[in-house]
């Protein structure tokens, strides 16, 4: 295994992987690649990675940071871990924490205290306080943070003439590195949706609500991840004295009209950067006004960048196959790789492997200061014998 040495850039809590000089003159391989290589035939028949994307849109989100003290005082004082210990997988783990942020709650409604941060929120809960929304979003964002994910407030509103109800609500999306993907969790009803047994992204849910009636979607609700259709709406979510009977229907999904991305977690100290905030707006808005902000041009893609992945470049080297890492990891640690289905272990940036004869599998992953592994990426190459 040959290094070569890599800079590696911290943008706020981002970790950007800056390539040696002379590698982006590298000619990266791809699936069904045949080459020599060491004297030996080798044929590329997998590679399955998550990219990095480097965007207007990915730098200006700023993440907690593993160094704020306010993030373990809340995993200890809730016993968070032990909140999640039952899920089997990380995305398990994530529903058991969505679950538990809506069942903190006792009363619902007009906020009774400005207290805004999951500890404070917490403590005026305690002390019988009324919260909404974007206090149950607050909660989770930093709950998440807590335990090494990545969970990011979501402000909404629907059309002015499209339902009833509120004209405005917060929910939130979680990067699962299970799916691969961002899904949107909303803590105030304790609901993701799926389609095909896939979760959905707050975008991805508005185009099948809007566009397609819902008909193939899923509402999953709770720890016992309760499963509804459209048709089943409303479901009743609970009873709070001086509100009433709180309801899952559709007033609680016309609201993802409007997207609005909320490019910062570290609720507890900064608070919500509303200014840096882009908004997903088109026709099905139906005119509607709302916050000025930037508009990304392809919203199903332009927010959506994945995040703690390890982006495999594949190349030809001398004596074998380098392997380039670059990732977007907050709190970035280190990169592990396993061969073949080996133990993982440390890898650094780059280097070269240098696969036997027959099928190889090579699996990297990148791991933040938390200890929480991301996105497994996936190379497989055979060696002709």
């Amino acid at each position: 295994m040959t290094h070569r040495r890599h800079i590696t850039t911290v943008i706020g809590c981002l970790v950007f992987l800056a390539l040696p000089a002379g590698a982006a003159a590298l000619v990266a391989l791809r699936a069904g690649d045949e080459l020599t290589v060491a004297g030996q035939w080798v044929v590329v028949r997998k590679i399955d990675t998550l990219p990095l994307v480097d965007s207007d849109y990915s730098r200006r989100f700023r993440f907690d940071s593993f160094e704020n003290p306010k993030l373990k005082q809340l995993r200890e004082r809730y016993k968070l871990d032990a909140v999640v210990a039952a899920g089997t997988t990380e995305f398990d783990k994530q529903v058991l924490l969505l679950d538990w942020a809506n069942r903190q709650f006792k009363k619902f409604g007009k906020p009774s205290s400005k207290a805004r941060g999951a500890i404070d929120v917490l403590a005026a809960i305690d002390d019988g306080h009324t919260f909404f929304c974007q206090h149950y979003a607050d909660v989770l964002v930093s709950a998440a943070a807590s335990l090494g994910w990545y969970d990011r407030p979501l402000a909404l509103r629907r059309p002015d003439h499209v339902g009833k109800g509120s004209t405005e609500h917060t929910s939130t999306e979680m990067w699962s590195s299970v799916h691969r993907k961002w899904v949107m969790m909303d803590p105030t009803f304790a609901m993701y949706a799926e389609k095909a047994g896939v979760p959905l992204s707050a975008y991805e849910l508005r185009q099948e609500w809007f566009l397609r009636d819902a008909k193939d979607v899923t509402f999953v609700v709770g720890k016992e991840r309760t499963r509804y259709r459209k048709s089943d709406l409303p479901v009743l979510r609970g009873h709070y004295p001086g509100f009433g009977d709180l309801h899952l229907d559709a007033s609680a999904i016309t609201p993802y009209a409007f997207i609005g991305y909320i490019p910062s977690t570290d609720l507890m100290d900064r608070g919500p950067d509303y200014a840096k905030m882009l908004i997903t707006q088109d026709a099905i808005g139906g005119g509607t006004k709302w916050h000025k902000r930037d508009i990304p041009k392809d919203p199903a893609t332009d927010p959506y960048f994945p995040i703690h992945q390890a982006a495999v470049t594949l190349s030809k080297a001398d004596g074998g196959l380098r392997v380039s890492l670059a990732t977007l990891t907050p709190n970035f640690k280190a990169y592990e790789a396993r061969v073949n289905g080996g133990e993982w272990k440390p890898t650094p940036p780059e280097w070269t492997w240098t696969p036997h004869a027959g099928p190889n599998k090579l699996e990297v992953r990148a791991v933040n200061q938390f200890g929480v592994p991301g996105a497994v990426s996936t190379v497989e190459v055979d060696v002709a014998k």
